[in-house]
């Protein structure tokens, strides 16, 4: 068994998220490296334009999308270049929950298919295969056939890693579009898994009321964008690709292979 090293992802500007988070993995003896953010602030036009190939699902990506995005290529490329065989990679709004020490104590629950395993939960219905692919006392990991919103906590390994840089060169949708939405070809080609309970969750969606956070020292920000226009057959499209998708989840779960939950917090 090997322990799981940890990358987060940091802002320069932001050492008080640092010290919070530090405060909450030490007590969980979970050691991280930090890797510093890319700042929006701190990007050009032409940087942005260099990595984003145009208009996105939701629109044109934010400057805050833009650097979360090129803050999770770093630890890709970290994972890649030190040839570790996977690695962790945390945002730094995350908590732990109480199980999240010793799950990453250890290596030998990752299923041996898996390109990511999520380890933080959106809190809302997605849907995974019926049987388990790896247990431990307090978890399970299992296939996951759904949407699960948000890229703060994923396992990845260091072959996928090399084929996300590859396959990211250029982008027009957020990290979490990317990796973790069906409508992403790329995550329809992966082979995703789902830890559950979830030994990680967002502040924003913890209901600890102690869970204090300032959304200006966010690594993605929390811009407003409107929706662009898109072709009605372009839409219809799209429509009917989820409507399949959504028919061969149901046939799944009919003849028992899938089941749909709420991937807890623990």
């Amino acid at each position: 068994m090997t322990r799981l090293p940890i990358l987060l992802i940091n802002l320069d500007r932001a050492p008080e998220r640092l010290a919070r988070i530090k405060e909450r993995l030490d007590a969980r003896g979970l050691a991280f490296e930090r890797v510093a953010g890319v700042d929006a602030r701190a990007l050009s036009r032409a940087e942005i334009e260099r990595h984003v190939e145009g208009i996105g699902h939701w629109g044109w990506m934010t400057e805050g999308e833009v650097a979360c995005f090129l803050s999770h290529r770093k630890c890709w490329r970290l994972i890649v270049e030190r040839e570790m065989p996977h690695a962790v990679v945390l945002e730094d709004d995350v908590v732990p929950g109480r199980f999240a020490g010793e799950i990453l104590q250890r290596d030998d629950w990752i299923p041996a298919a898996a390109d990511l395993v999520k380890l933080e939960t959106d809190l809302k219905p997605v849907r995974l295969s019926a049987r388990a692919s790896g247990r431990g006392e307090t978890f399970e990991v299992a296939r996951l056939h759904s949407s699960h919103y948000c890229a703060a906590a994923y396992l990845v390994t260091r072959h996928t890693a090399q084929r996300l840089l590859k396959a990211t060169e250029r982008f027009r949708d957020a990290v979490d579009e990317m990796l973790f939405v069906e409508r992403s070809a790329l995550c329809r080609s992966l082979r995703i898994f789902q830890m559950l309970p979830a030994p990680f969750v967002q502040e924003h969606k913890h209901a600890d009321p102690v869970s204090r956070f300032d959304p200006s020292g966010f690594i993605e920000g929390r811009e407003c964008k409107d929706l662009p226009r898109r072709a009605s057959h372009v839409e219809a499209l799209a429509d009917l690709a989820q409507m399949r998708r959504d028919l061969l989840h149901k046939l799944a779960e009919l003849t028992g292979r899938r089941r749909t939950v709420v991937v807890n917090f623990q």
